[in-house]
């Protein structure tokens, strides 16, 4: 009876300011151990498929990191991809955040934050962010108009050559990768695969001869 009455002498005001305290800093605590987490895997990310590289990492070139893609489309990969650029997220934003700054934030902060351009804008807003507890939607008020410049802003509308071109380009991409495995072709096929070489092959070179011309043709136009 004694024991019940003890119980019962605890504000429950004070037990839910107690709890909420627990449960705040356990929070923390798992959010950091998140982040570390993710700066590790994206720290090896961008070691083994980017080389260190962060301008190669940032590329719009739409023929870079195939490996990277590969990896991205195994179906045993333990990790969305969406979940990996997070991961590379995290990791580059440690590069220019303090490191204490930087563990605070949680990954999906961190990709908000990896979207301004200018790194010491990212780190500035990053350690205001961190420092004042924001929210992830607080966060991305604070970085509108400072993103990076979406692929093909600013740019020409994409001629119908170009889109042919990217095409052909993913293409032999593609061709390329099967080579990996085994090519099975019949009498028939190779037949016609090898007959057709030849006429992809004179199509390719009037292409390239076709684009060698073209600036000579713009450098006509504006005379």
């Amino acid at each position: 009876m004694r024991g019940k009455d003890k119980r019962l002498t605890v504000h429950p005001e004070r037990q839910i300011d107690e709890a909420v305290t627990w449960l705040r800093d356990h929070k923390d605590r798992m959010e950091t151990e998140l982040t570390l987490r993710a700066k590790e895997i994206g720290d090896y990310l961008i070691h083994h498929f980017f080389h260190d590289d962060l301008t190669e990492l940032s590329s719009q070139n739409p023929a870079k990191n195939v490996s990277f893609k590969k990896l991205c489309e195994r179906t045993d990969l333990p990790f969305a991809e969406s979940a990996l650029r997070r991961f590379i997220h995290v990791a580059v934003n440690f590069r220019f955040l303090p490191a204490e700054q930087a563990r605070e934030l949680p990954p999906s902060h961190h990709s908000v934050l990896y979207q301004v351009a200018d790194p010491a804008e990212r780190a500035r807003i990053g350690a205001d962010a961190a420092e004042r507890e924001v929210s992830v939607r607080k966060l991305r008020e604070m970085v509108k108009g400072k993103g990076r410049r979406r692929p093909g802003a600013g740019r020409k509308r994409e001629s119908e050559f170009h889109k042919n071109w990217r095409q052909v380009v993913q293409a032999m991409e593609k061709l390329s990768r099967d080579l990996e495995g085994e090519v099975v072709l019949d009498r028939e096929q190779f037949d016609e695969v090898w007959r057709e070489t030849r006429t992809v092959h004179d199509h390719l070179n009037r292409v390239i001869d076709r684009i060698l011309e073209a600036p000579q043709n713009q450098r006509e136009k504006k005379d």
